[in-house]
C-alpha cells in the first residue's frame, strides 16, 4: 500500500510540475495577428426563433472587418404574418476603442446589406351559408439596408464571444404582403483561425 501512494505521489506531482504557466508565457503578436478568419454561430437565434444563424468574417485590419452572416429559418408557425425563412447579409464593421496590439475586437458599429425571402398569410372571410375564413400564403423576396452596434471579445487562443443589437428597412414596394423592415442581433459564440 506504501509503495502505491508513494507512486501516486510522484505521478501527482510530476504532472503538477510539467504543466506550464501559460499567463506568464509571451503574447506571440505575429500568430495572434494572422489569425485572419472568424467563425461565428448565434446561439440567442437558435434557442428563441429557432433558426441557424451563422456568420463569416475577415479580419482587414485591427480596426476593421468584412463579412457575411446566412439565417435559415427552422420553423414554420403558422401563427406568424410574415414568416423569413431565409435571409444572407452582407456587412462591413468598423471596431472603435481598441487598444491592444491585436484587432478586431471590442465595440464595433457595421453597416449591412440584407437580402430575404419568406412567406406571408393573406386571411380572406368568405361568407356563404354561415361564415367560412380562407387563408392563402404569399412568398416575398427583399433587399433590406441596415445598421448594428455590438461589443466582441477575442481570447487569446482564439475564442470569440460577441454581443450585438441592430435591425434595418426593406427597399422597394411596401405592401400589406411583406414585412417593411428586420432586425439583428444575438449572441455569438466563435472562433478565430
Amino acid at each position: 500500500m506504501k509503495k502505491i501512494t508513494t507512486i501516486l505521489c510522484l505521478a501527482i506531482s510530476a504532472i503538477t510540475f510539467a504543466q506550464e504557466d501559460t499567463d506568464d508565457q509571451p503574447v506571440n503578436l505575429n500568430e495572434i495577428n494572422n489569425k485572419k478568419h472568424e467563425f461565428r454561430i448565434d446561439v440567442l437565434e437558435g434557442l428563441i426563433v429557432p433558426a441557424l444563424d451563422v456568420s463569416y468574417e475577415y479580419v482587414l485590419s485591427k480596426y476593421s472587418g468584412v463579412g457575411a452572416s446566412v439565417n435559415v429559418n427552422l420553423n414554420n408557425d403558422d401563427d406568424i404574418d410574415f414568416n423569413q425563412n431565409f435571409a444572407f447579409t452582407g456587412f462591413y464593421r468598423q471596431y472603435f476603442f481598441n487598444k491592444k496590439d491585436y484587432g478586431a475586437r471590442g465595440f464595433f458599429a457595421e453597416g449591412l446589406l440584407q437580402y430575404a425571402s419568406g412567406d406571408s398569410d393573406a386571411i380572406f372571410d368568405i361568407i356563404a351559408d354561415g361564415q367560412v375564413t380562407s387563408r392563402s400564403t404569399d412568398t416575398w423576396n427583399k433587399f433590406g439596408v441596415g445598421v448594428s452596434i455590438g461589443q466582441k471579445w477575442v481570447s487569446r487562443n482564439g475564442f470569440v464571444l460577441e454581443l450585438s443589437l441592430g435591425g434595418g428597412r426593406y427597399l422597394g414596394g411596401d405592401d400589406d404582403n411583406s414585412p417593411e423592415g428586420f432586425a439583428r442581433g444575438g449572441i455569438s459564440f466563435g472562433y478565430r483561425l
